[in-house]
């Protein structure tokens, strides 16, 4: 009896193993994939790309994650054919604020709000301007946060003995100073004839500095308030005093860039890639970002790419894992420094305090001096109307046509006509 006993007692271990052997390699083997579609594997190199991917797998061996990379102009076209649901499935995806009103009338985007609520601390990490909101809902986080203000070229001001501005009235002054009549020479070009020119950089930027807002808290037009009024009035008197390059209503992005790459022009206004696109034209140019602005409010005007979640995705718990990862101190950091982009988290703005980059290392002032107030672009319906639409009132405005307020009114008329149609 006690062999008998010992002996099953030997079995019943070997039988435990065995089972936990087989169970535990059976979960070890449950490896969810989820599918990431978006476009910036050549955009941050694939070398830096591949290690992003690598060192999460690692430390998540559970989650494999498959990156669907397609080019920019065909996002929006995959996007709305899984929307539709003749297309691929994917778990998350890269998205731009236009293409949100479109995915949400069509159930396809994961509302985040109830994520961030349940995640507290992740949600404390990020700026302000990081929810890509539409509805008041936030359906997507920016990814990499794309402020807009004035550069000037180091060289050219060194030249002219010029300080770089620091408030509004003393960039009239310097544009003013770089004026040469006699050698037909400007200080500056506006880029009129691009509609999201004119809205993100000048405009916009105005608008945050002002205090106002492109839309209210119901997703209701709100530019032509008394701050829009106000940002489209300063930029007409500053239009009048024939400051900038002739023609500047047929000027696009294009002519811009070879005005200030080729020195024609020592200032621009734009983000912090300029710098990059210039040294394509003269790889000697030296750019630098001016300190922070205020004029009524210390705001900034912001743009971004962003990532959601598809709302249909079988794996919604591993995708908001990632989602966390992107967002990590670590990764954000590091992918800020490797890329040049500012990542959407508070960790990766404040690296940027010790920077030696002269564009990148003003950013922390741009989104912390006045974080109430900064604006980013929001979500609006993909389509030429608003954009024509703005562009067209705005320019009317500079040109005298219009007052600046029958200008906005007449806008915001066709802008609250096209939103009500995605509500």
């Amino acid at each position: 009896m006690y062999f008998f006993n010992k002996q099953m007692k030997v079995y019943l271990v070997l039988a435990i193993f065995a089972a936990f052997t087989f169970f535990g390699a059976t979960n070890a083997m449950a490896v969810v994939e989820i599918k990431w579609l978006q476009w910036w594997v050549n955009e941050w190199g694939p070398a830096n790309h591949e290690k992003l991917i690598a060192d999460f797998e690692k430390d998540h061996p559970n989650i494999k994650v498959k990156v669907i990379d397609v080019s920019w102009p065909q996002m929006a076209g995959k996007l709305q054919a899984a929307a539709a649901g003749g297309g691929e499935t994917y778990d998350l995806f890269g998205t731009e604020s236009t293409w949100i009103s479109g995915l949400v009338k069509q159930g396809f985007m994961e509302n985040l709000d109830p994520w961030l609520k349940k995640d507290p601390v992740f949600a404390s990490n990020l700026t302000k301007t990081t929810p890509m909101k539409f509805l008041g809902k936030t359906r997507g986080l920016c990814l990499y946060l794309i402020p807009y203000h004035f550069a000037y070229n180091v060289d050219i001001f060194n030249e002219k003995g010029l300080k770089p501005p620091t408030d509004w009235d003393e960039f009239v002054q310097v544009i003013e100073k770089l004026r040469d009549k006699s050698a037909g020479k400007y200080g500056m070009s506006l880029t009129l004839g691009n509609a999201s020119f004119l809205m993100t950089r000048y405009f916009g930027f105005r608008l945050a500095q002002e205090g106002g807002q492109w839309l209210d808290k119901d997703g209701n037009v709100a530019f032509n308030s008394p701050q829009g009024v106000a940002a489209l009035q300063w930029w007409k008197d500053f239009y009048d005093k024939g400051l900038v390059v002739p023609g500047s209503f047929g000027e696009d992005q294009t002519m811009m860039l070879e005005f200030v790459a080729s020195g024609q022009v020592p200032t621009i206004i734009d983000g912090p890639f300029i710098w990059t696109k210039a040294k394509q034209y003269d790889p000697n140019i030296k750019l630098a970002y001016a300190p922070a602005w205020r004029a009524k409010t210390g705001g900034y005007h912001w743009a971004c790419s962003g990532v959601g979640i598809a709302a249909n995705s079988p794996h919604k718990k591993e995708a908001w894992e990632f989602l966390r990862y992107l967002y990590s101190d670590d990764v954000s950091v590091n992918m800020t420094k490797k890329v040049s982009l500012v990542w959407a988290t508070r960790a990766a703005v404040a690296s940027l305090d010790v920077s030696d980059d002269p564009m990148l290392k003003q950013i922390p002032s741009f989104a912390n001096q006045d974080p109430e107030h900064n604006v980013l672009w929001p979500a609006l319906p993909e389509n030429t109307t608003l954009r024509d639409a703005f562009a067209m009132s705005f320019n009317q405005a500079l040109a005298g046509k219009m007052d600046p307020k029958t200008a906005l009114d007449k806008a915001a008329a066709i802008w609250q006509r096209e939103l009500d149609k995605v509500k």
